[in-house]
Formats: structure tokens, C-alpha cells, sequence
């Protein structure tokens, strides 16, 4: 009965326990010994038989308080042992709860290690908010940076050699921008390719590069460095393409139609995992940012030159945002897949991305052949053709 008893009220229950045994033994004692003095002093006894018998009964009480105390011994050692036994129990279910509260932190650890919610250091605060039902595989963007630095680099390059009187601003530009005569009569077809290192004007400079390091990393982020760089520059080179196909325009650069690539993308990602099932917050933020940057970039696409032209256009936009679409369905943008896609009943599940690998490497290599072969098309129509396609459209 002492051993159900709750923790708190095993000692209360042990003391009174321990006073009601003594007191029972100091009676049986007590009768016991006066019953032997009975049975051992009868009527008639003189002399040495009574001396014998006095010696006897106290022989006899003597034994009878031996055993007595013997089994007090006893007693109290069964109570001590049933104390100890209740230490231990309430030692031995302090042990497991720790035990289960190091083995919680370990697996946690692990997980993080294996897939961690967002990059390997930190997930910005600036980005798009994480899911709280599934961790999403990530990776520390490196590419969005490197592309960022690239187009201060060219920036920067112009304006030091217009004020060290060694250029008019514009000679970095003019080598890497897209030219349509320099792709179609001289064959620079890497023309398509070099105009996203570019930008026209410092608000389209600040605009694009403020895209990179923020939604552009968050993208990289989430489909890797690999995808994101192919996104990027193979749809900044389809919106090159589709400019010199069909925009008045001869100079273009492509800087923004790759930012339109990865939004159509990062679209494709958050459709194709139904993101707004179990990311909702992250989800909105993300489609907000996009929806800012694009208005913005569709504002300098609208504002023409002196010369009336529009060297960012909203035909680039249009072919490079179309361009992420296709890549990201085809593969270059993640798709997960989980044990059970819904709310699990403690830890956030972990998903795998059942696209990389192989996949992607062959989404890439397609997305490469379809951007040479529309610009085959493109300068087979004009040089050899004498073809506009701007008259056919």
C-alpha cells in the first residue's frame, strides 16, 4: 500500500507506519512475558525450585526481549528497504525523463544537420518566412551574390575609366550588351549570354541588384545554386532573343529578363508543391516581393530612350519570365515529397527534392539546346532569310 502512494505522502505514511508496528511489539513483548512468568512460578515452589523457576522466567524474558528486538531489527529494516525502494523508483523515472530530454536534443541536431531550415548559417530575416509543417532543403546562396558583384563590377568599371578620362562610360557596356547586328552579321552570339552582366542606368543597376541579393538569394536559397544559375542567365538569354526578334529596338540588355526568369521559376516551385497549403505567411511575403520588383522593373521597361527606344522592354519580360516557367517545371525548381503531406503530429517532417540529381542536369542541358536553336532560328530568319521576324508577327 506504501508503494501506490503518490511521492509526497511516502515519508507521512512510512512514520506512522513505523509507530503503529512499535507499538504492537512492545504488547506482544509484554504478554508474552508475563505469560511464561505464569507458567513458569506455580503455588508450592520453595527453596532451590524456586530459585530455579525465578531463574527460568527470567531466562525466559530474556529470550522473549532478544527476539523482540531482533524482530524490531527486522521491521525497521523492511521499512528502510521499502524507503529505499521508493527513492529509487522516483530516482530511476528522473533518469528516464532526462534521458528522453538528451535523446530529443541529439535527434534534433541530427536533423538540422541533414536538413536544415534555411541556409547553412542563418535564414536572412529579410527573406520570405520559413514553413512551420515541413523543413525545406536549402542551401547558402553563393551564386546571387557572385552575379551581383559581377554587374557592380561592370558599373563601377565604366564610371572609373569615364573619370580617369580613358572612356565615355559606356565601354564595358558596349562589349557585353546585345547588339542585333553584332549577333546576326558578326557572329558575337555570346552577346545573348553576356547582356545579364549589364544594366542600363543607375535605376536599373540599383533595381536588378537589389533583386539578386535579396529575392534572388532567397530563390537560390531554396533551388540551389546550380538551377538558380542556369534559370537566370538561359532566360536572360531567351529575353534577349525574343528582343531581337520582336522589338524595334537593336540594343538590349537582359539583366532584368533573367530576374523575370527566376520569379517565373520560384512560381512554378510554390504551384507545383501547393506552397500555400503549408507555408502560407511564406508564400504571400514571397509573391509580394516579386509583385514589387516586377512593377518596378516594368515601369523602366516603359520609359523609352531619346532616341525613342526602349533597351530594357517588356518583350524581354515577357520571353524570360515565360523561360522560367518552362525550366522550372521541367525539373530545374524543386518538387517534394514527403512520408505523408500533412501536418505531423510533433516535429516538422523533413521533404527530399525527387527532381535532383539527374533530372536536373538534363532540364538544364534541354533548356541550353532550346536557347541555341531559337537563336539559330532567329539569325538564320535575318541573315540568310533576309527575314524580320518582327514582320511576321
Amino acid at each position: 500500500a506504501q508503494r501506490m502512494m503518490p511521492m509526497a505522502m511516502a515519508p507521512t505514511a512510512s512514520r506512522v507506519g513505523g509507530v503503529a508496528v512499535a507499538r504492537h511489539r512492545e504488547c506482544r513483548r509484554r504478554a508474552r512475558a508475563m505469560s511464561i512468568a505464569r507458567a513458569s512460578t506455580r503455588p508450592g515452589d520453595t527453596g532451590d525450585g524456586a530459585e530455579r523457576g525465578e531463574l527460568s522466567t527470567l531466562d525466559a524474558l530474556a529470550r522473549t526481549l532478544s527476539r523482540d528486538e531482533d524482530d524490531g531489527v527486522d521491521a525497521d529494516a523492511r521499512a528502510v528497504g521499502i524507503g529505499d525502494d521508493v527513492a529509487n523508483d522516483a530516482s530511476t523515472r528522473a533518469e528516464e525523463v532526462r534521458a528522453r530530454r538528451v535523446d530529443e536534443v541529439r535527434r534534433e541536431r541530427a536533423r538540422r544537420e541533414t536538413t536544415p531550415e534555411g541556409p547553412t548559417t542563418s535564414w536572412k530575416p529579410w527573406w520570405s518566412p520559413l514553413s512551420t509543417v515541413y523543413n525545406v532543403p536549402t542551401v547558402e546562396p553563393a551564386g546571387a551574390y557572385f552575379l551581383a558583384m559581377l554587374h557592380a563590377g561592370a558599373f563601377v568599371a565604366d564610371l572609373a575609366l569615364l573619370k580617369l578620362g580613358y572612356g565615355n562610360g559606356g565601354d564595358v557596356f558596349l562589349k557585353l550588351a546585345l547588339f542585333d547586328n553584332a549577333v546576326v552579321y558578326d557572329s558575337q552570339w555570346v552577346r545573348c549570354f553576356t547582356a545579364c552582366l549589364v544594366d542600363f542606368g543607375l535605376l536599373h543597376f540599383a533595381a536588378v541588384n537589389l533583386a539578386l541579393v535579396t529575392i534572388g538569394a532567397e530563390a537560390e536559397a531554396i533551388i540551389g545554386t546550380s538551377p538558380f544559375l542556369t534559370v537566370y542567365i538561359l532566360s536572360a538569354a531567351m529575353g534577349g532573343i525574343g528582343s531581337m526578334a520582336l522589338d524595334p529596338s537593336t540594343l538590349h540588355v537582359a539583366s532584368s529578363d533573367g530576374i523575370f526568369g527566376v520569379f517565373g521559376a520560384m512560381l512554378v516551385y510554390a504551384a507545383i508543391n501547393v506552397e500555400n497549403e503549408w507555408n502560407m505567411k511564406g508564400f504571400t511575403v514571397r509573391l509580394l516581393y516579386c509583385g514589387a520588383f516586377a512593377a518596378a522593373l516594368q515601369y523602366l521597361a516603359s520609359v523609352p530612350t531619346e532616341d525613342g527606344g526602349h533597351v530594357v522592354n517588356s518583350v524581354g519580360h515577357l520571353w524570360g519570365f515565360l523561360a522560367g516557367i518552362v525550366m522550372g517545371y521541367t525539373g530545374l525548381s524543386p518538387m517534394f515529397t514527403s512520408k505523408r503531406f500533412e501536418t505531423p503530429p510533433e516535429d516538422r517532417m523533413n521533404v527530399v527534392d525527387v527532381t535532383s540529381g539527374p533530372p536536373k542536369t538534363f532540364a538544364a542541358l534541354g533548356a541550353l539546346s532550346f536557347t541555341i536553336l531559337s537563336l539559330c532560328v532567329v539569325v538564320l530568319l535575318k541573315r540568310t532569310l533576309d527575314v524580320d521576324p518582327r514582320d511576321v508577327f
